[in-house]
């Protein structure tokens, strides 16, 4: 193993433990306002899913740049 693959091990342990800590947040109630719906959450689900909800669109959005990137290297 690299150095690489021991720190994503860390990074990824580290964020199942901060996602196990927040889902004991599960008290507090918070509404969500959507436009015209009001949806009542827990406050550890609500953050995990707007977390997991970022971190796909700035995965999304890497991989876009990154494709483009290597798109225009190609070009020249």
């Amino acid at each position: 193993m690299n150095w690489s693959s021991l720190f994503l091990i860390f990074l990824f342990s580290i964020v199942l433990l901060s996602l196990y800590l927040l889902l004991n947040l599960n008290n507090s109630i918070v509404i969500v306002d959507l436009l015209f719906n009001e949806i009542e959450i827990n406050l550890g689900k609500g953050l995990i899913v707007f977390f997991l909800i970022g971190s796909f669109i700035t995965i999304i959005l890497e991989i876009a740049y990154f494709s483009v990137k290597k798109r225009g290297k190609r070009n020249e």
